[in-house]
């Protein structure tokens, strides 16, 4: 492109008019000015390419395994004057020889940037937007953090944050006390605060921590979310903070950790009660002064998020015992928030086991399942050691063993299904012991004439004949 130099852009002899673009092949000649240039293709190294289905999937697939932190810029073609243009040429240019340019469909690219920040990626999604633009391409471009997810590679890539196989479990207001608790939630939400949440494990410490992040001026930003105790302490270290090339045994490129990549989001730290008391000072470090050093690294870098942590250990009896940092447990605890086992909220059962019934139903590819009454007095009735986990696996379980129709007590886990079978005895023999009496109260007032003492009741004669001798009653005799 000749972007009006004195003496003009000259390709294969012709001068380029100003603003004009020409496209070079190898081999191709211009002149600028008294100076000649050859295209030349690059021999030493093969051809790039783009990838498209199971090769950008498997290509992903390979970074998680190898615990590659890469970001993904994703781009939508909003508009292509040029059908013929060299969009894929142009950006290839663009990324360094080891990124990824992956094709979903016509209209939807993605770029794998592996190991730069998050400031990086950006500037590259600016370059990638206004390169484009110079082909009379306009694109939409957004760039999101790479973690390692309970989603397959394909689901990612297309940028959907939930699984198919799994769907958000639903905060169900059916309790004044869940009334409550989401209004703190909304409160707490909209300001910078840090939040710990206190519970017993599966109550759903993590549906709240979604709802602070969403909630907030960050819901725009990376969610990050890291389990402490699901990694040895030198791997939670580097996964938290980072690493430089060769800190260590393994260490073979720089890895930024999730308290960068998250820059402008939410990191959500579970289990933070297990974290060791080296990590612990170091943490507190990062609160108090909003930089974080990686592993192997001389200089610290600033940060920009907001830390939401969860536990289901009393903290404060872990202080006084010296397992956990007071002045941690402070600077966690801007605002403490505790959510109640699903034992001491009842009322939410019934209408969060129907939600989880029709969640599973769609997972499975299921018509829509009714749940028998006696099947809820059963939940009702158990209490629930592993709350809302423990209640989204029953439902799930139910469904998948339940044919067409209805889930009933035979659907549920022994413990479960043994409840409800004595509940469901309790309340038959109360009606047989109701009807005995009505029966004999028909009888008296009738004055042992069966006939009548029918018509009292709404049955036929021989209806309450039966059902005389199924109570082991005495046959009325006439009088004479």
């Amino acid at each position: 492109e000749d972007l009006g130099s004195t003496n003009g852009t000259f390709v294969h002899g012709e001068r380029l008019a100003p603003g004009a673009i020409a496209y070079l092949a190898p081999g191709g000649m211009f002149e600028l000015g008294s100076t000649m240039f050859l295209v030349q293709g690059r021999h030493a190294q093969a051809p790039r390419r783009v990838l498209r289905g199971e090769a950008l999937a498997a290509r992903v697939d390979e970074a998680w395994e190898r615990g590659e932190a890469f970001f993904a810029v994703r781009m939508r073609v909003l508009e292509k004057k040029d059908p013929k243009a060299p969009l894929h040429d142009v950006m290839l240019g663009c990324l360094r020889g080891g990124d990824v340019l992956g094709a979903l469909d016509p209209r939807q690219l993605v770029a794998l940037v592996f190991g730069p920040s998050r400031d990086e990626a950006e500037a590259l999604a600016e370059r990638l937007t206004s390169r484009a633009k110079t082909l009379g391409v306009t694109l939409q471009a957004t760039v999101d953090v790479s973690l390692e997810s309970a989603v397959d590679a394909d689901t990612w890539l297309r940028g959907e944050a939930t699984s198919p196989a799994e769907e958000p479990t639903p905060i169900v207001l059916a309790s004044e006390v869940m009334r409550r608790l989401h209004t703190l939630v909304e409160r707490v939400a909209a300001s910078e605060v840090n939040v710990l949440l206190l519970g017993e494990t599966g109550v759903g410490k993590e549906i709240f921590a979604e709802r602070v992040h969403a909630g907030s001026a960050r819901a725009s930003g990376p969610l990050v979310r890291l389990n402490c105790a699901a990694l040895p302490g030198t791997l939670l270290e580097s996964e938290l903070f980072g690493h430089e090339r060769g800190a260590f045994t393994g260490a073979t490129a720089t890895k930024p950790g999730l308290l960068e990549i998250a820059r402008g989001g939410t990191v959500f730290l579970d289990e933070v009660g297990d974290m060791a008391p080296p990590l612990q000072a170091k943490l507190l470090r990062v609160l108090e002064e909003r930089v974080v050093r990686r592993v192997g690294a001389l200089e610290s870098r600033p940060i920009d998020v907001r830390v939401v942590s969860a536990t289901c250990k009393d903290l404060e009896a872990e202080v006084k015992q010296g397992r956990f940092r007071q002045d941690l447990f402070f600077r966690l605890q801007g605002v403490a928030i505790v959510v109640p086992p699903l034992r001491e909220r009842r009322e939410v059962i019934e209408p969060l086991t129907r939600a989880f019934v029709r969640a599973a139903c769609r997972q499975q590819d299921r018509a829509p399942l009714a749940i028998a009454p006696e099947v809820f007095r059963a939940l009702l009735q158990h209490e629930w050691p592993g709350n809302l986990r423990e209640l989204r696996n029953v439902a799930e379980r139910a469904v998948a063993l339940c044919g067409e129709g209805t889930i009933e007590l035979s659907h549920l886990p022994a413990e479960l299904s043994s409840v409800g079978d004595e509940g469901a005895s309790a309340l038959k023999a109360n009606i047989k012991g109701h009807e005995r009496q009505l029966i004999l109260d028909a009888l008296l007032q009738a004055d042992g004439n069966q006939t009548r003492a029918a018509k009292l009741l709404g049955i036929s004669r021989r209806t309450l004949i039966s059902r005389i001798e199924e109570h082991g009653l005495p046959r009325p005799r006439k009088k004479s």
